[in-house]
């Protein structure tokens, strides 16, 4: 018991060691890769140190659109609506022509008419419930009956 306990602390220290080497390894590497990179930045590097290294200057060239008849009911709605590329800000705030512009507008449906006790719907069929001192009347006339 007490050898597999040492070969086992042995093996964990080997293991720390060869862990620690490669996380320096690891290191060194990165390091390299940045100086390159602020190198490349600046713009003082020759050619053949930067072979190896792939940094693509050129920005790759973007699919072209799709058309109107391959896109679908609902993406031509929302490019109407948004335009695109999305909402931006402010996209609903009016404009003076938005703002004068009235023909949606329908007096029929956006105004209400007036409410009161005899047109109004919930009131119709129930008979309206007397006020405070007409009950308390009607409680008093009901007990002094002779």
């Amino acid at each position: 018991a007490v050898v597999s306990t040492q070969s086992t602390g042995k093996m964990k220290k080997l293991g720390k060691r060869v862990q620690e080497e490669v996380l320096k390894a690891r290191q060194q590497e990165k390091k390299a890769v940045m100086e390159k990179v602020k190198k490349i930045r600046k713009g003082k590097t020759e050619a053949e140190e930067v072979d190896n290294f792939e940094i693509n200057e050129e920005p790759e060239t973007k699919q072209r659109p799709l058309s109107i008849k391959e896109m679908n009911r609902k993406r031509k709605a929302k490019d109407s609506k948004y335009g695109f590329g999305g909402k931006k800000k402010r996209a609903k705030t009016n404009t003076q022509e938005s703002y004068k512009d009235v023909s949606s507008f329908s007096s029929r449906i956006h105004s209400k008419p007036k409410r009161s006790a005899k047109n109004d719907k919930r009131m119709a069929g129930k008979p309206q419930r007397p006020g405070k001192n007409r009950r308390a009347q009607m409680k008093g006339s009901k007990g002094k009956k002779k």
